[in-house]
């Protein structure tokens, strides 16, 4: 039976995450040059819940299961006196964080048995305080979710620094 992964990639690139003859799809914001494997690719801002409804529908088009979803946020370049005070920065940040927490809920039906979150993010950062917030917010969440459905899947949580 094929390996089948989803990637998102919220920022920067992870390629050696990609499991070489797997099924991938791809959800990022614009087209991706350094990645040579075969796979879907659906762009999305991931702040339009349409874009991610949309998405989890072509998913189960083409997978009955998934073995693991990773999620790529790294590489943030900041100027740290715009980060500050940057509203459209910090809304855009929440915003995908709580979309891509509404995401993982419309995939959850999808899950293996066996199902693996990687998540490949930087070190924490105290200038990159909205970036460490999504982290711990995330990490929790998926923690949260490990033990609400522990009866259906066991959840691997691999956090990548």
């Amino acid at each position: 039976m094929p390996h089948n992964q989803i990637l998102i990639i919220l920022n920067g690139e992870d390629q050696s995450l990609l499991i070489e003859n797997s099924n991938k799809i791809i959800l990022a914001k614009k087209k991706l040059e350094n990645i040579s494997q075969d796979h879907t690719l659906l762009q999305t801002n991931f702040d339009s819940l349409e874009d991610l409804i949309k998405a989890n529908t072509i998913i189960k088009s083409q997978f009955s299961k998934i073995d693991e979803l990773i999620i790529v946020y790294r590489d943030i370049d900041l100027n740290m006196i715009s980060y500050q005070y940057n509203y459209n920065y910090i809304k855009q940040n929440y915003q995908e964080l709580t979309n891509i927490i509404y995401f993982i809920n419309l995939l959850v039906p999808l899950f293996k048995k066996e199902f693996r979150f990687i998540l490949s993010f930087e070190k924490n950062n105290h200038f990159k305080i909205h970036f460490n917030n999504f982290k711990i917010s995330l990490i929790n969440y998926l923690e949260s979710l490990k033990l609400d459905i522990i009866k259906s899947s066991n959840i691997n949580i691999k956090i990548l620094n």
